[in-house]
């Protein structure tokens, strides 16, 4: 039978059967596989199968505690449909076995209203075992009651137990107690797309190294940060003072109205890590315009910002980026503008220049001008930046260098 044939003998069969049905109308195998896989779509779990209730009233936290548990441990994505979620608890997770299936929340539009008072986080997940591949998909909104703790907190301590592979995409959380996102310890390999994080009463996003996990790899894709207390992204170490995580990876969004530093990298970012396509806006509303201290990037040992804007009026973010650097810092077609109260100082730059004698800033096409901080031991160079430097005025076709 030709092609054209066999279209027409299907087309003739009646409603639900197709040419595939072998005779006497045993399904094939490809028909089979069909039924198999639309039966599989239909007992995909939602959260109300965990015993939610969805009105903004009832405390839905047992629910959504219950629900992860089953994801992790059969590899489910449980879908939560739009609606409000009242959390009185804190929805928790502890792992009992190795988890390596995609699992995790599926929203649809769903906000999580947190009623808690006693500063303990909304939802918390931590891995005792070597977890991987959980992930919030879709659009859901963590709203903190400002008196709770972390608005997701996800955790791996030590150096025998792993919580890696985490994608978040599409997750808002605003006015968390604490830190809206923290991951504390062994937490790695992981991408968040398309979030934000706003007027959380710490920091916007925290990842840090803890009880001697160290979390690292993780890749930040147009993402917002806004109107926390402090940092709007913190990449930090719990355990000393100094070093910490490097390599966050943040590529496009926006960062603006942060109390204090718009980012801060307590052990600078990686070779290979870099700031690319943010905007900065305000940072550092804790300080006045003009302040020394303040910048919309805090680093030390070295960054690598490309193609990023930083503008302040009324923030005391002076500077896009400073620090102290032991290594080469580079700064790739940034630029930094005031207006307001910030303008009126004359003071704002691209960059302050300070470290030890390893240390190197090299701005390329960049404008703003910078300053360097007496007594320094960190060396600089400008090729073809415009803005005010210590040694006059930088134009397009001058290239400077000082010690």
């Amino acid at each position: 039978m030709d092609r054209r044939h066999l279209i027409a003998a299907g087309a003739a069969l009646p409603f639900g059967l197709s040419a595939a049905t072998r005779a006497g109308g045993e399904p094939s195998a490809d028909m089979a596989t069909q039924v198999a896989q639309t039966a599989t779509t239909k007992a995909t779990p939602t959260i109300y199968d965990y015993g939610a209730v969805g009105d903004g009233v009832t405390d839905d936290s047992a629910a959504f505690s219950k629900a992860l548990a089953a994801a992790a441990t059969k590899g489910l994505m449980v879908i939560v449909p739009a609606g409000t979620y009242a959390i009185a608890k804190t929805i928790s997770f502890v792992s009992t076995q190795d988890a390596g299936r995609p699992w995790g929340l599926q929203a649809q539009g769903a906000t999580l209203v947190s009623t808690i008072t006693n500063g303990t986080d909304i939802m918390s997940l931590q891995a005792v075992n070597t977890v991987r591949y959980f992930r919030i998909l879709g659009a859901m909104k963590i709203l903190g009651s400002g008196k709770d703790g972390n608005g997701l907190r996800i955790i791996a301590y030590g150096s025998s137990y792993f919580f890696y592979n985490v994608t978040l995409d599409g997750l808002c959380i605003e006015g968390a107690g604490l830190n809206g996102l923290l991951f504390e310890g062994n937490v790695f390999e992981s991408l968040l797309v398309g979030c934000f994080f706003q007027d959380c009463k710490q920091n916007g996003a925290v990842f840090a190294q803890s009880k001697g996990g160290v979390c690292s790899a993780i890749t930040v894709v147009g993402c917002f940060f806004a109107q926390n207390t402090k940092c709007g992204m913190m990449a930090t170490n719990f355990d000393s003072t100094y070093g910490g995580t490097t390599d966050v990876r943040i590529f496009g969004g926006y960062c603006r109205d942060n109390g204090s530093y718009g980012f801060y990298y307590n052990n600078g970012t990686s070779s290979g890590a870099a700031i690319e396509q943010v905007g900065f806006e305000n940072n550092c509303r804790s300080l006045s315009p003009g302040d020394p201290n303040g910048a919309h990037v805090y680093g030390l040992v070295q960054m690598r910002l490309r193609n990023c804007t930083g503008y302040n009026e009324g923030g005391g973010a002076t500077y896009m980026v400073r620090g102290w650097f032991s290594n080469l810092t580079v700064l790739d077609n940034c630029d930094q503008s005031s207006g307001g109260a910030m303008a009126t100082t004359g003071k704002s730059r691209l960059a302050q220049v300070n470290g030890n004698a390893a240390g190197h800033v090299l701005m390329r096409q960049s404008g703003g001008g910078f300053d360097v901080v007496s007594g320094t031991g960190c060396t600089w160079m400008a090729e073809n930046c415009t803005g005010t430097s210590p040694s006059g005025t930088l134009n397009l076709k001058a290239t400077i260098s000082s010690n």
